[in-house]
């Protein structure tokens, strides 16, 4: 079987002028991916997941250092400026919430009360559609320390960010979008037997934290004559809404569909293993 350690001699031999080192990350508050870090004299320092080639791999050794040697070739890390990691204005202006399965992780974080089992944090990124480096960086305490930066300025700032860029799309709206070539959403038949939307943000990455915008859910269900609203947490990256007409719903059935979703995901990505009801005033 490879092992981490056989890549890195390998790599090391290959490309004698970077230096090549184990690096664990933890995604999503408890996720951990072994990977190696290539370091040379930039600042950053790209980190590839060697888990998951070795798994692809088995033991053939050389097709894993192809895999990872056109990853090196073809993906430089990000053209950043180190200084503004800890620029008060450069964070201010990025700044997000993210959302994660709760966690020991630590950062600038709070509980959410209507989604048990899951936190809020704070992070900043470079993802405009015109950058070609896109990359994000979660707050931890001591950073914003560094910056001089007020916890009740960054979580309204990032609230107001994270809100604006809020997106809700119908299921068939999606698939319109995702297969093209379709005129509308008229195309697609009635698949489901409840009404399912997509809520993210406009980029479609960490876009789950639109859950927290409670103003615009409760618009949401108004506009659909309800007042429960089922949420389905099908990863960080987005949600899936469900209004509910009538209470003969079954919280039970919803979690399994988020369980069977969860099933596809890679371990970084998944949220929870449940459903959420929403109740809202008429």
């Amino acid at each position: 079987m490879i092992t981490r350690e056989n890549i890195i001699e390998r790599l090391q031999e290959k490309y004698p002028q970077y230096h090549i080192v184990p690096q664990d990350v933890v995604k999503n508050g408890d996720v951990h991916l072994e990977g190696i870090c290539i370091r040379d004299e930039s600042k950053i320092a790209p980190t590839i997941y060697t888990q998951f080639i070795i798994e692809r791999c088995g033991d053939d050794l050389d097709k894993a250092i192809e895999i990872i040697s056109n990853i090196i070739e073809q993906h430089q890390a990000p053209d950043i400026d180190v200084d503004k990691l800890t620029d008060p204005t450069f964070i201010l202006e990025r700044i997000r919430i993210g959302v994660q399965k709760e966690s020991d992780e630590n950062l600038v974080k709070k509980p959410i009360p209507d989604f048990e089992g899951m936190e809020q944090y704070l992070y900043f990124s470079e993802n405009e559609p015109s950058s070609h480096d896109m990359w994000s960086v979660k707050l931890r305490p001591e950073l914003m320390k560094t910056a001089h930066i007020s916890e009740e300025l960054a979580w309204s700032l990032a609230e107001k960010h994270t809100f604006e860029t809020t997106s809700i799309k119908s299921m068939s709206e999606i698939l319109v979008e995702m297969m093209g070539g379709l005129d509308s959403e008229e195309d697609f038949p009635d698949m489901s037997p409840c009404e399912m939307y997509v809520i993210s943000n406009h980029e479609r990455c960490k876009g789950a934290s639109a859950i927290l915008n409670r103003s615009l859910l409760e618009r949401f269900a108004k506009q659909h004559n309800c007042k429960l609203l089922c949420v389905l947490p099908s990863s960080i990256h987005e949600a899936i809404l469900v209004p509910l007409h009538d209470e003969s719903y079954s919280i039970e059935e919803f979690s399994e569909i988020v369980k069977s979703v969860n099933g596809t995901l890679a371990p970084e990505d998944i949220l929870v293993d449940r459903a959420y009801i929403l109740h809202f005033e008429e």
